[in-house]
């Protein structure tokens, strides 16, 4: 897909919103195994997601298609469940926008990157590393579109009427409140 205007970017979040249908109980963690089930839905295969350390190497993340017609969806193992939300939001975005998943030519020098993976797969991901690319550019402001769209209903809180009390009560207690704070990660 060459550029994604407003209008389409907006329905391909509603979309996925409605798709994902988490509960407002749900965690970050929810949202990322959710994540997963929908781009298996979406792709028509199973769709395996494996956390794996990522140090020292220029990606977060990548899709990888299987011979057999399945794919793992490899992201970094952050402790923060929303930065890993975020990551799979990036791959989910590829799948929405018709981005072929990553592949491969041979050579060593991927696994010079990623040390600690099996070359096959420090070769696999490093044919995601160009982050100026084209494609990139539109997954990650999908993703950024859609992680917003996720995590807005956190920051909305119920509208409750306010007691009567005497006014300098009022911003003395508003004073002290905190500020909204998501601690799901």
């Amino acid at each position: 897909m060459s550029g994604l205007n407003r209008h389409r970017s907006r329905a391909l979040c509603d979309q996925v919103v409605e798709r994902l249908d988490l509960p407002a109980s749900a965690t970050y963690r929810d949202a990322c195994r959710r994540t997963g089930e929908v781009m298996s839905e979406l792709l028509g295969a199973q769709v395996e997601l494996k956390f794996v350390g990522l140090h020292n190497t220029p990606f977060s993340g990548a899709t990888v298609r299987r011979a057999d017609g399945t794919y793992v969806v490899y992201c970094a193992r952050s402790r923060s469940w929303y930065h890993r939300l975020g990551i799979l939001l990036h791959e989910l975005a590829h799948v929405l926008l018709g981005h072929d998943p990553v592949s491969f030519a041979g050579g060593s020098g991927p696994h010079r990157l990623a040390p600690h993976l099996p070359g096959k797969m420090a070769r696999i991901l490093a044919g995601r590393t160009n982050h100026v690319g084209e494609e990139e550019r539109q997954a990650e402001e999908l993703a950024d579109r859609l992680l917003e769209r996720l995590t807005e209903r956190h920051a909305r809180r119920p509208e409750r009427p306010a007691p009567e009390v005497a006014p300098h009560v009022r911003r003395i207690a508003e004073g002290l409140a905190p500020y909204p704070a998501d601690t799901r990660h």
